[in-house]
């Protein structure tokens, strides 16, 4: 079932947009290599740059893209997207310096659907100088992040097979010299393959139908866990060789398929949450000293965290994040609600040093401070035009690149000199 959102108005497309001045690149050390950033969680890492996020960011660049609700991605001076091009599905890369097109790869196919609309849903992850994109009809390609040359291709799906109604959204994961997809399935519905030649390496005892959540992995109790999800359903894998660790129910009114990502709380308890009603709850991951099993148990459950679409994050333990619309902080320890904020819609989150980046789903982006002491709005104003945006952005080295489905554009959040 497709979470359902109102629907903001698209604006016309605009043409591109530049300032009077656009001053010279700053040297690019950085890579928004992946889904949620380069750790997979929402924390840009330090950046070598003061920012100012004391008022909205200067525009470097705009241009027009293609629709679809693929992230941003960075290679070196590279913008790395997925977007639709009339019956092509484009792995596009644009230049950080001036979003000019620097190549693309295509794909003939395409999704669309009632609810979200049309154009891919995959994240690309990018790792050791290559990209590993997923189309929406099951291919999977790596490509030289350099030219966009194809290394290799293969489909992860048999002719046979159900998509979801929404198509594949969630974003490979690069594991060691594994590359881990999620799609679904009667068997296999975790499946591991080489990133040097894209063999397959093992699937999963696990199967069920595919949901939103990409794979990521955590470390609990001195041991690797691959989490996943199938339709009503969270579990552990052994990454190596995609063994059931184990497995839970987790269900959801309306909507047994799990969107957020799992957020580690500790060396051994996560969060999970959900909207529709359900909310989140923190589990403990027990293991067994004589045989090695596990079992996992509930440490708290709280209803004033329903992120149905938007992931929260943690900071200093804190959690932050959007429970339907509203943005709402709580103690991770306990799930106690310490403050209530704004309503920002249903979008992105995240946290850079002291601040909150919100980019909501109508190109609204919002900065709050990362504080349990109280909610405080710095600033909140348009930054892209209105066309939906459920697509997350990305910081390197203080340009933050944010996309919809009409406009990608690049700001400048560096302190002036």
């Amino acid at each position: 079932m497709t979470p359902h959102f109102g629907l903001s108005e698209s604006e016309n497309n605009q043409t591109s947009v530049y300032p009077e001045r656009v001053p010279f690149l700053r040297p690019i050390s950085q890579s928004w290599s992946q889904f949620r950033g380069p750790s997979r969680n929402g924390l840009i890492p330090p950046q070598r740059f003061s920012l100012d996020f004391s008022k909205p960011p200067a525009l470097r660049w705009v241009k027009n893209c293609g629709p679809g609700h693929s992230s941003i991605v960075t290679e070196g001076e590279l913008v790395i997207t997925l977007e639709q091009n009339n019956q092509y599905e484009t792995l596009s890369a644009r230049s950080l310096d001036n979003g000019d097109e620097v190549w693309q790869r295509v794909e003939k196919t395409s999704w669309n659907d009632y609810f979200s609309g049309e154009g891919p849903r995959s994240t690309p992850t990018i790792a050791d100088g290559k990209i590993f994109a997923l189309f929406s009809n099951g291919i999977l390609s790596c490509v030289n992040a350099k030219d966009g040359n194809s290394l290799w291709s293969i489909p992860i799906v048999g002719k046979e097979f159900e998509f979801p109604e929404w198509g594949f959204a969630f974003a490979p994961l690069i594991w060691n010299d594994l590359i881990i997809l999620n799609p679904g399935g009667d068997r296999g519905a975790v499946k591991a393959y080489s990133k040097l030649n894209g063999k397959l390496v093992w699937e999963s005892e696990l199967a069920g139908k595919g949901v939103y959540l990409s794979p990521s992995i955590h470390s609990f109790l001195g041991e690797m866990h691959l989490l996943v999800a199938v339709e009503g359903k969270i579990a552990s894998l052994d990454p190596e060789n995609g063994k059931t660790r184990w497995e839970m129910p987790w269900k959801i009114f309306l909507n047994d398929v799990q969107i957020v990502q799992p957020i580690s709380l500790s060396e051994d308890s996560f969060l999970i949450a959900a909207g529709y009603g359900k909310g989140a709850e923190c589990f403990k991951v027990i293991r067994d000293q004589e045989n090695g099993s596990y079992r996992i148990e509930s440490v708290w459950k709280s209803k004033n965290l329903k992120a149905k679409f938007s992931n929260p994050v943690l900071k200093d333990g804190y959690l932050y994040g959007l429970s339907e619309n509203l943005l709402v902080c709580l103690e991770a320890e306990t799930g106690r609600l310490i403050w209530r904020g704004k309503k920002y819609g249903y979008g992105r989150i995240l946290i850079c040093q002291e601040r909150l980046l919100i980019l909501g789903n109508t190109g609204v982006l919002s900065v709050v401070e990362a504080s349990p002491k109280k909610f405080t709005e710095i600033f909140s104003e348009q930054l892209l035009n209105r066309s939906r945006c459920w697509n997350g952005p990305a910081i390197v080295d203080g340009y933050l690149i944010a996309r919809n489905g009409e406009q990608i554009a690049c700001f400048d959040t560096a302190v002036s000199p």
